[in-house]
């Protein structure tokens, strides 16, 4: 799996609701699989997953 070239995230999060982890693909890292944009944001945070990353990405493996 690729790691974040910075420690630092450039356009995450702003409030503590939004510290959701998305599920992005090695294709598109930058896009999470429910769509939202998660350029600059760490990878793999200890956060809870998004919901509907989860779903998507189980469909693709039913």
């Amino acid at each position: 799996m690729p790691t974040a070239p910075e420690p630092t995230r450039v356009n995450g999060p702003t409030s503590e609701g939004e510290q959701i982890c998305h599920i992005v693909t090695e294709e598109d890292p930058d896009t999470a699989l429910c769509g939202k944009d998660v350029t600059g944001w760490p990878w793999n945070p200890p956060w809870p997953y998004c919901v509907v990353c989860l779903d998507l990405l189980q469909s693709r493996f039913s």
